[in-house]
């Protein structure tokens, strides 16, 4: 069975990119997000075994982001 993945990048054409890679290396990309907030929403709906995070995004950046994820599970490592 492939991974799971959420992939988190503020421009669209980096997550698209990224998808497309992780798609032919057999990962399954489950969900998107673009800022750290949606992300953590996503992470807690998606429960995915990988997250690719962008540091600098709106709202929220990816290590604020990355943090608050493994606040909440902390085998999200």
């Amino acid at each position: 069975m492939a991974k799971t993945v959420l992939v988190v990048d503020d421009v669209a054409f980096v997550r698209k990119t990224l998808t497309e890679i992780l798609n032919e290396g057999g990962y399954q990309v489950v969900g998107e997000a673009s800022d750290g907030k949606e992300a953590i929403e996503k992470w807690r709906e998606l429960k995915p075994d990988l997250v690719t995070m962008d540091v600098v995004m709106p709202n929220l950046g990816g290590i604020d982001a990355t943090k608050e994820i493994m606040k909440q599970d902390q085998n999200a490592i």
